[in-house]
């Protein structure tokens, strides 16, 4: 799926194709309303600043008239003509209503501007019957008591919505709404005073019920839109994030124990340990791709649609190539929209609750065992008490500490990983808890040491031990010592045994071979591999053999011929000028310097990750030398 680009010629095609199409003119909201986002928030008003202009282009009839048209005088003929031509629409409804349903909102803006429609009625005897109403407070409460005996919910939004202007008038001129709903026996809750430590108080008892501070989404799920609000009013979440001392979380933590990686994903989890309904997170599909689900439940994967990205398509993309992958694979999958999740928490429960009733709970016995990999955050692998739990189970098993190939073959790479970046090495772990160890210390293979352990093993032999038959007798630490202190060729000159040394010449590849080889690969995956991916599905030689060619990723799949997307740009992508440029000139033409979230919405999403990575915005700045 290809990025669409965009340019004044391309607009204006489609825009004229949209126009014939609809027989009515394209509008923001109209474009917007059907499925043209991309086009209508961020070319247009790049390529044209604004529709006006669009329309001038393509030559279409403007309606709409210029604010300078609506004096006094043209106002008044307006208003009468209108009037002469809906006679019978005013009698049946009002003046009000008429403009509303015919939609002329530029007369009723002009006619509100000198003066109101009462006013010029009188003054220029236009001939308008209003219809009035005498309000009085009985009156209000005869009105309340029957929408509320309908089933009418008795709040500002909805009788605005049903038309109800005038009871709301009439309402704020006898009182509020409060104390007209006590009057007829509705019990209202009382306005509450936000302040900063209002705020702060309700903000720590929601973090210490979910485990994290609550995002936008998860107050619209609590049913807190008066938190939220009150939030947006007093500074945002920015400011309460730092006097509480909780940024905003990269995972969202689960109730069973997971980490997640979306508020939306998280309320999910949460239900289903409610209902104590068995599931693993984040399961790789198949052992062939990479591409991990959100949930599995028994036999169906689980996706929570709904992260967006604005002026980037990288996310469907994905989402795309995962749903092909599960109709290749004759897999059952569920999609999630975000629409279920933008509502209050009961309804989503009902929902979810639908859902997961149509899933066979029971799993067929997978063909490979499928592991839960939970994403962790790094603040849970940085506290040994969590690593402590995670090894317990191995350490009663083997009765000592589990070594880093019995840890990997149960699934717990991320557990090795942790443990070498935060805690040392499993020696360091295992002296800390206190158990045996097969692993020794950095420290215990000294030079001397590695060479005399190395010479008895191969005297033991009556041979030179290769590093494949080293690990096969499980002396890994012995083999990377040797690889530390001397290399297994010096070691074997200094035990000076005379064993013959047998050289395994690996098969020579030519430079079209080796492209060749990695555009087979690249068709049979269907995508561009990377080295990590080459290394992980068993190519390592062809890895290497693409180091020892001075071979680079970007130029093997330029001489591959293939069309697939290339995620990575290489750092020579853009020269420094085209961006200062580039920049320079959105930012004359907005007359300021755009911010990264303004860059966004005129420049491409490569040449913003392009400033990320190797320019900052502080030097692009200087490098225009604009004085704003």
């Amino acid at each position: 799926m290809s990025r669409e680009k965009w340019g004044k010629e391309r607009i204006l095609e489609v825009c004229q194709k949209l126009y014939e199409e609809w027989k009515i003119i394209p509008t923001k909201t109209l474009m917007i309303k059907r499925g043209y986002q991309k086009l209508a928030r961020y070319a247009i008003p790049k390529y044209f600043k604004n529709f006006r202009n669009l329309h001038e282009a393509l030559l279409l009839p403007n309606s709409r008239k210029s604010p300078e048209y609506w004096n006094l005088k043209n106002t008044v003929i307006e208003l009468r003509e209108f009037c002469q031509a809906n006679r019978k629409l005013i009698e049946d409804t009002s003046i009000t209503k008429a403009i509303y349903r015919i939609k002329n909102f530029g007369l009723m803006n002009a006619a509100q501007k000198h003066g109101g429609l009462k006013a010029l009625n009188r003054r220029f005897k236009l001939g308008i019957t209003f219809k009035s109403k005498k309000w009085t407070k009985s009156k209000v409460i005869h009105d309340l008591k029957e929408f509320h005996q309908s089933g009418q919910v008795i709040n500002r939004k909805n009788l605005s919505s049903l038309g109800k202007n005038g009871l709301l008038w009439a309402i704020s001129k006898f009182g509020n709404l409060t104390t007209f709903k006590r009057a007829i026996g509705i019990q209202a809750k009382k306005l509450q005073r936000w302040d900063d430590s209002s705020i702060i108080k309700n903000l720590k008892q929601l973090i210490v019920k979910h485990g994290f501070f609550p995002n936008t989404s998860v107050l619209k799920m609590l049913g807190r839109y008066d938190l939220l609000r009150a939030i947006s009013n007093n500074g945002g979440f920015s400011k309460f994030t730092k006097l509480l001392n909780a940024p905003s979380r990269t995972f969202f933590p689960a109730k069973d124990g997971h980490y997640l990686q979306s508020s939306y994903e998280c309320i999910f989890d949460n239900i289903l340990f409610k209902y104590d309904i068995p599931h693993l997170v984040h399961v790789r599909i198949s052992e062939e791709h990479l591409y991990k689900c959100d949930f599995l439940i028994g036999n169906t994967y689980i996706e929570i649609a709904g992260y967006r990205r604005s002026n980037s398509n990288s996310y469907e993309v994905k989402m795309a190539r995962k749903i092909q992958i599960y109709k290749e694979l004759k897999k059952e999958y569920i999609i999630i929209p975000q629409k279920v999740f933008c509502q209050r928490i009961e309804y989503i429960e009902k929902k979810v609750l639908c859902i997961i009733n149509k899933i066979d709970l029971q799993p067929a016995k997978p063909l490979v065992p499928q592991r839960d990999s939970c994403l962790k955050p790094p603040t849970f692998w940085a506290d040994f008490k969590n690593i402590e739990n995670e090894l317990k189970p191995f350490i009663l098993k083997y009765d000592r500490m589990p070594t880093i190939k019995e840890l990997y073959n149960a699934g717990k790479a991320m557990v090795v990983h942790a443990i070498y970046r935060y805690h040392g090495t499993t020696y360091d772990v295992a002296q800390l808890l206190k158990v045996k160890s097969k692993q020794v210390s950095q420290q215990y293979y000294t030079r001397n040491k590695t060479i005399h352990d190395y010479k008895q093993l191969c005297i033991a032999h009556n041979k030179y031990l290769t590093i494949k038959q080293l690990y096969s007798l499980n002396l890994r630490s012995l083999a990377h010592a040797i690889n530390k202190h001397c290399g297994f060729q010096g070691i074997r000159q200094e035990c000076k045994l005379g064993f013959s040394i047998r050289q395994v010449r690996q098969p020579v590849f030519s430079y079209e071979d080796i492209i060749l080889e990695y555009k087979n690969l690249c068709k049979q995956y269907r995508r561009f591999l990377t080295r990590r991916e080459l290394t992980d599905y068993g190519f390592s030689s062809l890895a290497g053999y693409l180091n020892r060619h001075g071979l680079s990723l970007r130029l093997a799949r330029k001489k591959s011929g293939l069309s697939f997307i290339t995620p990575y740009l290489p750092w020579n992508y853009y020269t420094l000028t085209e961006v200062v440029e580039a920049y320079k000139e959105q930012c004359q033409i907005h007359g300021h310097f755009l911010t990264r979230r303004e860059a966004l919405t005129v420049l491409s999403p490569k040449m913003i990750g392009h400033i990320d990575r190797y320019i900052s915005y502080t030097k692009l700045k200087e490098m225009t030398e604009l004085k704003f």
